[in-house]
C-alpha cells in the first residue's frame, strides 16, 4: 500500500511539475516541489508598519526575476523569492511556518537582529497548499554578507530549508541548499 501511496505522489507532483513548466527551475526535495530566485525589486512603496519588526513594509510590490540562484549581491532592491508546492500536506492548510535567520544587523532602534519568524499563509490553487516568501534588501542595515537560512515547517515539523548568500560583487561564494546536489 505505501508503494502505490508513493507512486501517487510521485505522478501528482509530476502533474504539479507541468502546471508549473512555465518556469524551467523546478525542484523537488521530500514531498516539495520548489523554485527560488534571485529578484530585484522594479516598483512599490515603502509605508509604516507598526507590525513589522523593522517598522516598514512594502506595499504594491512588483518583482523582477534575475536568475535562479542562491547567490544574492548586497545591493539596495536586491533579495531573493522561494515557492512552495507542499505535496503531502492537507490541501486545507492554512499556514507554514518560517523561521529566518540571517547575518546579524542592528536596527535603527539599536536592536540587534538574527532571527526573524512568523507565518505564511498557504494558497491551494494547484490542489495543493503552496507559499511564497519573498525579502528585499531595502535598508543599510540589511546590507550584510553571509549566510540566510529559511526554515518551512507545519506543526513543528521541518518541511524545507534553504540557505541564501548575500555577498559583495567582489566576492565569490558557493550556492547551496539542501536536498539537491
Amino acid at each position: 500500500m505505501r508503494a502505490v501511496y508513493l507512486v501517487f505522489v510521485f505522478v501528482l507532483s509530476l502533474a504539479a511539475t507541468s502546471v508549473w513548466a512555465k518556469r524551467d527551475y523546478i525542484h523537488a526535495v521530500g514531498g516539495v516541489s520548489f523554485t527560488h530566485a534571485h529578484v530585484r525589486r522594479i516598483d512599490g512603496d515603502l509605508v509604516d508598519d507598526p507590525n513589522s519588526k523593522t517598522g516598514k513594509s512594502w506595499v504594491g510590490i512588483k518583482l523582477s526575476n534575475v536568475e535562479e540562484t542562491n547567490r544574492i549581491p548586497l545591493e539596495k532592491g536586491h533579495g531573493f523569492n522561494v515557492q512552495l508546492l507542499l505535496l503531502l500536506l492537507p490541501v486545507d492548510t492554512q499556514f507554514i511556518d518560517l523561521t529566518l535567520s540571517h547575518p546579524s544587523m542592528t536596527l535603527p532602534s539599536g536592536e540587534v537582529l538574527s532571527t526573524q519568524s512568523g507565518r505564511i499563509p498557504t494558497d491551494a490553487e494547484m490542489m495543493f497548499p503552496q507559499v511564497s516568501f519573498t525579502y528585499t534588501l531595502d535598508e543599510d542595515y540589511e546590507l550584510v554578507e553571509g549566510d540566510w537560512v529559511l526554515v518551512f515547517s507545519h506543526q513543528g515539523e521541518e518541511l524545507f530549508k534553504i540557505t541564501f548568500t548575500t555577498y559583495h560583487l567582489n566576492s565569490q561564494v558557493e550556492s547551496k541548499f539542501e536536498g539537491e546536489s
